[in-house]
């Protein structure tokens, strides 16, 4: 008992995240993690919840959106599943949403993340406070994956090498980048005349010593590149 046996469960290929998150590419097979990845948000994302039946706790409800923890699509569930599996968490809708970003299914992944933030509106629930098993729980911070995702950004702290790659409005998208030594904005814009992308970097706080930035060697210091 308390298994999921046939099920679709949503945070099956969390490994596979976290090797995209650190660059190591897909360390199982493309198509099989695409095809998986898919099919979880098409078996587990509930555009209305107001048929879901669950009779554990409740962090989402009636007509609201979001993504079970597993699913049965093809039958299955084991008389007594595992005692979670009903239940909706931000810390798995959000490891899902980045893995889907990840995979090039970016409308699919910014559905989810939409999902969880119109749940935490600061009407019905505290948009400061993603509860799960008790406030402020720290699963929750797997949306920094998103971020992630969605610039396309990597650090090797060892060779000093930073790139960013957006899956979004690469003609017009900036965005906050943090490393070791430091933090700060990233943007990059479409020339209006020769339509090549040109890009900036802005140094908030520390520095970027010797960095390679998307191939470019610089020096700086809490300023504008």
């Amino acid at each position: 008992r308390y298994q999921y046996g046939d099920g679709c469960l949503s945070d099956q290929l969390l490994g596979q995240l976290l090797a995209h998150v650190v660059d190591l590419g897909h360390i199982l097979p493309e198509d099989h993690v695409k095809k998986t990845i898919k099919s979880i948000y098409k078996y587990n994302f509930r555009k209305d919840l107001g048929s879901h039946h669950n009779v554990q706790r409740t962090y989402a409800l009636n007509n609201e959106k979001g993504l079970l923890l597993c699913s049965w699509p093809k039958g299955g569930r084991p008389r007594l599943p595992f005692v979670y599996s009903d239940e909706v968490w931000t810390g798995i809708e959000y490891q899902v949403a980045a893995h889907l970003i990840y995979e090039g299914f970016i409308k699919e992944g910014l559905t989810i993340a939409k999902a969880v933030r119109e749940r935490h509106d600061g009407y019905r629930r505290n948009p400061w406070n993603e509860v799960e098993c008790g406030n402020h729980y720290v699963r929750s911070m797997a949306s920094w994956a998103i971020l992630l995702a969605l610039s396309g950004f990597k650090y090797d702290m060892v060779k000093k090498i930073m790139s960013f790659d957006p899956a979004i409005n690469q003609d017009n998208f900036s965005t906050f980048w943090s490393t070791g030594k430091g933090w700060g904005i990233y943007t990059q814009k479409a020339n209006p005349k020769t339509g090549e992308l040109e890009w900036t970097i802005e140094v908030l706080y520390g520095n970027l010593e010797d960095v390679q930035v998307n191939g470019k060697k610089i020096q700086a210091d809490s300023s504008r590149i």
